[in-house]
């Protein structure tokens, strides 16, 4: 244990000195080709229907600025990779290029751009929870719900369920797409603490802090917020002019982002895991996060959901497990690579050994805190997110009828015409 604590302190203080004094804020980025995808995802197709996301930073586009994790491209000391553009061109989601609501995070490469003749309209914020708050620096993290909240700053917003009300008034609305509970079980906070566990050599699984937050008086709190939320979605659609039966909600289960203990690229001795490579946890608490945190989580989601569909006047709800969609390709997953990397849109080509999944930095967490760079770690990166908006097409082919659905890479890395990894959804009861 002194080993690591003093090896990895050594490591940190070397990166982090020359960085004294400097602000929060990172410094500017490598020069980058013109990432398109938002001017692209901004062009409507008359006559076909909208999709709409909702919920958290699963479905918002977090992390979907970066394409691989490596050195290349590095806006902090050993932050980069393949980098599409900059964080307004990635996450600004207005018309004039910059973000609704700061932070909020919406690529225009997330969950709910499908393709495949649907418009879409991303309403999620990535750190929401299912009410609406403001989060620490005064940032506006709106909710499932109908709230107005002004931030300190004085930046006025309502709920999630307000805005796709709004929109769904005066647009052809068939299918909502909605992440929401993993931060109100506190799925950031626990990825910290396990980070923090493993620099002292101890299992974050058994803390106190994560057997408190994983118990059946917890399950039971957040299903109950869960349901809330699907029900405020309901709502939204009923006030904007809907009968259950004009539209479908499709809810996401996340992925796993990190492997088992057996399939880690880094073993599990002195401070490579973190320092080389960026995931920071012991091996028992690899396998937990597979075993327990995951299932914990879509667990809770699937009892809200099974709730919901027994209100008769709500519309009908598939839910689609991403759970093993970026198997192969998961943070510091055997077999994955960090080459070279360049900017702009990535070839389909680099996605074939490169992690998905955006790692952890220390550095950006304690030096840059304020940065996107913080935010973005452990969640899945273009190619990743290209993954789960196929995993959504197929699931959205089935028909509403549809209760559960389980999404798998095909084995064979292949792409459709809207470079997307090609995946295959079976129909089935979902276990949890």
């Amino acid at each position: 244990m002194r080993i690591r604590i003093t090896a990895l302190t050594s490591a940190l203080v070397a990166l982090t000195l020359p960085l004294a004094g400097c602000m929060s804020n990172p410094p500017e980025a490598a020069p980058a080709q013109p990432d398109t995808l938002w001017q692209q995802a901004r062009e409507v197709t008359r006559g076909d229907p909208w999709l709409v996301g909702v919920g958290d930073s699963f479905i918002s586009g977090e992390g979907g600025r970066w394409a691989s994790n490596g050195t290349s491209n590095a806006q902090i000391p050993e932050n980069g990779g393949w980098m599409l553009g900059t964080s307004d061109q990635a996450y600004g989601d207005a018309a004039n290029g910059t973000e609704t609501i700061p932070y909020c995070h919406r690529s225009a490469t997330a969950t709910s751009f499908v393709g495949d003749g649907w418009n879409v309209k991303n309403l999620a914020c990535s750190g929401a929870m299912t009410t609406s708050f403001v989060k620490s620096y005064g940032r506006a993290k709106p909710g499932i719900d109908f709230a107005s909240t002004q931030t300190p700053g004085g930046l006025k917003f309502v709920g999630q369920a307000q805005l796709l009300q709004d929109f769904a008034k005066d647009h052809d609305v068939k299918a909502v797409a909605l992440s929401i509970g993993g931060n109100d079980l506190g799925f950031a906070d626990i990825i910290a603490t396990c980070l923090t566990d493993w620099i002292v050599d101890t299992k974050c699984s058994n803390s106190d802090f994560i057997a408190a937050r994983i118990n059946p008086a917890a399950k039971k709190i957040i299903t109950n917020r869960v349901f809330a939320a699907i029900e405020n979605v309901n709502q939204a659609m009923t006030k904007a002019g809907y009968k259950p039966d004009q539209w479908r909600l499709m809810v996401q289960l996340p992925p796993s982002p990190v492997p088992p203990a057996e399939l880690a690229s880094y073993p599990d001795v002195g401070f490579s895991r973190q320092i080389l490579g960026g995931c920071g946890m012991l091996d028992a608490d690899l396998n937990f996060a597979n075993d327990t945190l995951l299932p914990f989580l879509d667990s809770t989601v699937v009892s809200a959901a099974a709730k919901a569909e027994k209100n008769k006047s709500n519309a009908p709800i598939t839910t689609v497990d991403m759970k093993d969609a970026l198997v192969g390709h998961r943070l510091c997953e055997k077999g994955t690579t960090r080459p070279d990397a360049g900017t702009g849109i990535p070839p389909n080509g680099f996605a074939q050994n490169t992690e998905w999944v955006r790692f952890i930095s220390v550095l950006a967490a304690e030096g840059y805190a304020e940065s996107s760079e913080a935010q973005e770690a452990v969640h899945p990166t273009y190619f990743g997110q290209r993954t789960l908006s196929s995993c959504m097409r197929a699931a959205l082919a089935l028909p509403p009828a549809t209760e559960g659905v389980f999404c798998t890479r095909d084995e064979v890395l292949s792409f459709n015409e809207d470079s997307q990894p090609k995946v295959t959804v079976t129909a089935a009861k979902l276990p949890y």
